[in-house]
């Protein structure tokens, strides 16, 4: 059975005041949520492998990394797909493994709303 996006959000509310912090919680939805379409359409092209989204909270950051999971289990890291402030939820492209680049790419609010937006390359990322 799939769950939707409200009724992610609603376990968000719920669950909002347990020891991880608000932007943690959206930031953990919207992963299940783009995992969760990045392996249905890796299904529906019949591809062998997807792509998977993993974080990790530091001090100041959530580190966004990304995998390439294969057929037989494997999986190879592809790097750090992107930086969330853990205390404003501002989202930035990656300038190293260790920091972000300057300037604000988007809310994690705003990628909840519309996960669609969030593709497997990270364009969404890159300011036009």
């Amino acid at each position: 059975m799939a769950i939707t996006l409200e009724q992610l959000k609603d376990e968000l509310s719920v669950v909002a005041t347990m020891t991880k912090s608000k932007t943690e919680f959206q930031t953990e939805c919207l992963l299940e949520v783009v995992n969760n379409q990045w392996k249905a359409a890796a299904t529906d092209t019949r591809n062998s492998t997807c792509n998977k989204l993993e974080y990790s909270v530091g001090k100041k950051y959530i580190k966004v990394n990304q995998f390439r999971v294969h057929a037989d289990g494997s999986f190879s890291n592809n790097g750090v797909f992107m930086f969330i402030d853990k205390e404003s939820g501002a989202c930035y492209k990656p300038a190293s493994f260790k920091a972000p680049a300057k300037g604000i790419r988007f809310w994690v609010e705003q990628l909840l709303n519309y996960p669609e937006m969030v593709d497997p390359y990270g364009s969404f990322l890159y300011v036009r």
